[in-house]
């Protein structure tokens, strides 16, 4: 009996021993389970915080056309950035344009984490449908091949890095204004099929200030099927606004009417507003008062606009040994305008663009201007300058000088061959500013809003 009883207490022990061991690895088991679980949410947390950061950190992709350089189109760009730098200082931004090394330098400066690429304006120009005479060019066909390059880079391997940074590193697209987009430059008008492009990927895109003129057939519906994929398109003039919503043959473009209904189009200012022309214009100081700015491109006979240019002065009289500001917008195309002053024995202040883009434009109060460039006319008139403007180009100037017009100047045409047309007012309204200002920030809060 006492062997019995002596034997079996051992194994009670034992089966003791092992429900407390088997009871701590219960409790062990259900530790690692909580940790694992609890590894598992924080990972989840981590990585949300993560995409969080990525998705905050995509950049904001501006088409423009700096670099070339022409004042009209460094103004715009610069002011947007301007704005960009105000507004999103810690996003990245890029610019895709043209010539993208002129372009970085006339911008630095202008935003702390500013980059210039080239990728679409590449794309828009190198493949077989850009080539030769711009009159056998067709931009769908263009635009075909760049969205086909974006969806498969192996189309256009050279710039595929390009190519993956709008995949991956752009939060939204923004096609800047101006009148680098019409059809006398289609491989440029084909730009506007990133945003179908954007669209399919969920980036949303916009365009403001745009100017379209000259368009041509079959450019035209082109263009009204490429802004329905915007969520908002804004242009300049009237006659760009009547291209874009013209709907005459429905029939023909199929579901883009419905399309376009979502797309906010509108008729607005011109883009150098964004920031009131803030920071744009040179100290008043010794500036002369009377402003030329003449190019020699866009006529037939620069001759005969020369003395257009001369007989204005004298019916204006200013005479001989005067002093005559002359504007460089564009190198070289808006110098020859200089020696023909000085021939006829004008004296001669020049401005050439570098110094527009340094030191500001050299408008102010009290001055006289005779300009056939758009920007000088705009910039011009709303500081107050009386004057008028030269029509070269009907098709595409002469839609310009109407939407300055338009915008609040009642500066005069002067016909070239005619004389004694007097210099009209400047914008009687300088509010008017602040109000573009606002008009424009609105169009472009869908993709600027946070």
């Amino acid at each position: 009996m006492s062997c019995a009883i002596s034997c079996r207490c051992p194994m009670v022990h034992f089966h003791r021993r092992m429900n407390r061991v088997d009871a701590q690895l219960s409790e062990l088991a259900q530790a690692i389970d909580a940790v694992q679980h609890e590894t598992v949410s924080l990972r989840k947390q981590l990585d949300s915080v993560g995409l969080i950061e990525i998705k905050h950190n995509r950049a904001f992709y501006l088409v423009a056309e700096p670099g070339h350089p022409n004042y009209g189109d460094e103004l715009i760009a610069r002011e947007w950035v301007r704005y960009l730098a105000l507004r999103h200082p810690d996003v990245p931004a890029y610019i895709d344009c043209a010539r993208p090394g002129p372009a970085a330098a006339i911008l630095r400066g202008e935003h702390p984490r500013l980059s210039v690429v080239d990728t679409l304006a590449c794309l828009t120009r190198e493949n077989e449908f850009a080539g030769g005479d711009v009159r056998n060019q067709h931009t769908r066909d263009i635009a075909r091949f760049v969205v086909q390059a974006l969806h498969d880079e192996g189309k256009a391997a050279r710039y595929a890095s390009g190519i993956e940074l709008l995949r991956s590193a752009v939060r939204s697209v923004h096609v800047l204004g101006g009148g680098y987009l019409n059809s006398m430059w289609r491989v440029n008008l084909a730009r506007l099929s990133v945003a179908a492009w954007a669209r399919g990927r969920g980036v949303p895109a916009v365009a403001t200030g745009i100017g379209l003129m000259p368009l041509q057939e079959p450019d035209d519906s082109f263009v009204r099927e490429a802004a329905a994929s915007f969520l908002s398109f804004s242009v300049r003039d009237a006659e760009s606004y009547r291209a874009v919503m013209d709907s005459r043959s429905p029939q023909q473009v199929g579901d883009q009417i419905q399309e376009m209904a979502q797309t906010q189009i509108s008729l607005a200012p011109d883009d150098c507003f964004v920031n009131a022309l803030d920071r744009c214009y040179a100290p008043p100081e010794g500036l002369p008062d009377t402003m030329v700015c003449v190019q020699s491109d866009f006529v037939d006979d620069a001759a005969a606009l020369h003395r257009h240019v001369i007989a204005t002065l004298n019916s204006w009289e200013v005479g001989r040994g005067a002093m005559v500001g002359v504007v460089e917008c564009n190198p070289y195309v808006d110098y020859p305008i200089v020696e023909s002053l000085k021939a006829a024995w004008y004296r001669v202040a020049f401005f050439p663009l570098a110094s527009l883009l340094r030191e500001g434009f050299p408008a102010r109060a009290g001055q006289r201007w005779l300009t056939t460039r758009y920007h000088p006319h705009l910039l011009a008139a709303a500081q107050g300058c009386t004057g008028s403007f030269i029509t070269v180009g009907e098709r595409y100037y002469a839609i310009k000088h109407r939407a300055v017009l338009r915008m609040g100047s009642h500066w005069t045409n002067s016909v070239i061959g005619t004389t004694g047309v007097l210099p009209g007012s400047g914008f009687e309204d300088s509010g008017v500013l602040q109000e573009y200002s606002r008009q424009i920030r609105k169009a472009a809060d869908v993709i600027y809003h946070e």
